[in-house]
This record gives C-alpha cells, structure tokens and sequence, in this order.
C-alpha cells in the first residue's frame, strides 16, 4: 500500500462515519413523549410540591393515556394542573449524530492508518525490492532521461519478439508514475523507428488522454462495448489507445473475448504495444493484461515502495503466470 493510499484512509472513515451517523438517524423509530404538570395539596409531599407526570410511547395515544390516568387521580386528590398534557415527537438528532459519527469514523481511520504506517517496510535499495519482486528478466533501473533509451534496446533485445508484442507496466498502489513511464517508453519505442501502441488499460482512473491532451471516447472501453473505436496519432510509428467511456462494471468488460482477440490481433500492426493499468490496490483488473503478456513491467517509487505492498504484486503476478520483466523506479 502506498502513501497515497494511505492518505486516503482518514478520509473514507470519516465519510464511513458521517453516513453511519445519516442513517442511524433516519433508521431510528421516532418516539413520542406526553407529559403534564400538577400542583399537589399543601402537606401531601415534602419538598416541592409542583410533580411533573411523563410517559414514552412509539404512538402518540399510547404515549398520553397514561398520563391522563394519572392526571385524573391527581384531581381527586386536589391537585391543581399547571400545564395540560402535550404529545411531542421525539427524533434523534442528526446534527449530533453527524458529529458523533464523523469524530468516531475520523478516530477508527486515523488509528487504522497509524497501525498501517507501523507495519510499512521500506524498501531502500535493490536486494530489498529483489527480495520483495522476485527476481526480474532485466535489472532495476531509475527512470531517468539517460536510461530511458537503454532500456527500451534492452526490452527490443530480450522482451518484445515475433511471439511477444505485448508488456503492461504495473504497480503496485496509485501516484507512482506508471503512466507516465508508459509514454516516456512509447515515445523512445517510436523514436527507435518501431511501430508502437500505447493502450490505456486503466478504466478506473485513465490518464493517458491528458497526457497526451486527447478526449477520452472511442477508446479500448468503446471497442470491448462494440461501440466506435479509434486510435490517435502522437507523431511517427505511435498510436494511442484512450481508456474511453467503461461504465461500472471494468472488470466484466475486461473479462470479454473481445478484448484477447483485439490484442493478438495488435501484433500485425505493431511491434510494441504498451499497457498502462490500474494500481494493484484498485483491483485485480492489471492481472488480466498481465496474464495476456505472459509478464508485466513494475513502476514504483522510493517514497512509496512497501516491501509488503511489494510482495503482493509478485504473488499477483505469479497467480497470472506473468513473468516480471524489470522494475522501473520512478524519482519523485
């Protein structure tokens, strides 16, 4: 899990606290209160002489018949009323339940993200992410204007061949770069003079359209749907694929035939074709593109690499039967 994640975890229970507290009060039976007030005959009790007569009830009649009973045998006794019975309704508060709710929901994520913070692992150099990732086809290596090019001759040389076009780039929480990894990479691919397609697979929070300044529509999303789809052009030998318009249901659009289909068939126009996918942390949706590839490219950082977080990637990966191609670290 990564900082921004983190980041996030007061906020959700504070919203978790304040919907509690909205729906508590709205659940809540309303309750009516009758009450009455008498004063008794000099000498019947000691102390004040003014008694005050309340009964609650979930119906107004039910609330005030007992009240009038003892009303009644009051006055036999000379007892003089001083407020006649009144029925009021009696609901909860929401503004204090809003409260209670958000203080409450703002201290469970507060304590939830302390307890996460303590079992972070940093990841502070090479063997820790080795031992974390596992052991990658190609060196880690920081994403620097000097290694970009490197790395895609070293990709050419021992990833991307006549049997494999494709290579997601993954991660393992959201803010770590992969998108921009990803068209750094496509653009030194295309700039080398081979063919490429920057897809972006990340329905949930798609970017690359930003980078790039595109709409987003007629997108990967729009062709698994069967709707129009086009690819953009981002200068010589690259394309670009916008996430376009998913709806709710990700996952089910990703699960579609359609989509295995359209990426083999990517392989006749295209030398590279680049992935980028959702975060780890948002769902299990990278591990279908990862598992198309046969192997994944990782993007983290060291302001929020997590050995745990770390770890759970390689598992995923693994389960996927994708093999890690190299770790990408991404310099804040």
């Amino acid at each position: 899990m990564t900082l921004l994640t983190y980041a996030r975890l007061p906020a959700a229970a504070l919203i978790a606290g304040l919907a509690l507290g909205y729906a508590a009060t709205i659940a809540w039976p309303t309750q009516y209160a009758a009450s009455a007030s008498v004063l008794l005959p000099t000498g019947t009790i000691s102390g004040s002489r003014i008694v005050r007569i309340q009964h609650a009830a979930d119906d107004p009649q039910r609330a005030a018949a007992p009240v009038h009973e003892q009303l009644e045998l009051l006055r036999r006794r000379k007892a003089e009323v001083l407020d006649a019975p009144t029925v009021v309704a009696q609901r909860p508060s929401l503004a204090l339940n809003l409260a209670i709710g958000g203080a409450a929901g703002l201290a469970a994520g507060s304590a939830l993200l302390l307890a996460r913070m303590r079992r972070r692992r940093p990841v502070r150099n090479e063997r820790e992410l080795v031992n974390a990732l596992g052991e990658p086809l190609l060196a880690a290596r920081p994403l620097r204007p000097d290694c970009v090019r490197p790395l895609c001759e070293q990709l050419l040389a021992h990833w991307f061949d006549p049997r494999r076009h494709l290579l997601p780039i993954v991660g393992a929480g959201g803010g770590e770069g992969r998108s921009r990894v990803a068209a750094q990479l496509a653009v030194a691919f295309a700039e080398l003079g081979h063919r490429t397609l920057l897809i972006d697979g990340d329905f949930r929070a798609p970017a690359l359209h930003r980078a790039f300044r595109l709409p987003n529509r007629h997108g990967l999303a729009d062709f698994l749907r069967e709707r129009r789809v086009s690819l953009a052009s981002a200068g010589e030998n690259l394309s670009i694929m916008v996430a376009g318009s998913a709806g709710a249901d990700p996952l089910e659009l990703l699960s579609r035939q359609r989509l295995q289909a359209f990426l083999a068939e990517t392989r006749k126009h295209f030398r590279v074709v680049l992935i980028d996918t959702p975060a780890a942390d948002r769902g299990p949706d990278f591990q279908i593109y990862a598992a198309l590839a046969g192997g994944a490219l990782v993007v983290t950082s060291p302001r929020s690499a997590d050995g745990a977080a770390l770890a759970g990637l390689h598992a995923a990966l693994e389960r996927c039967a994708a093999r890690l191609v190299t770790t990408v670290i991404h310099q804040d």
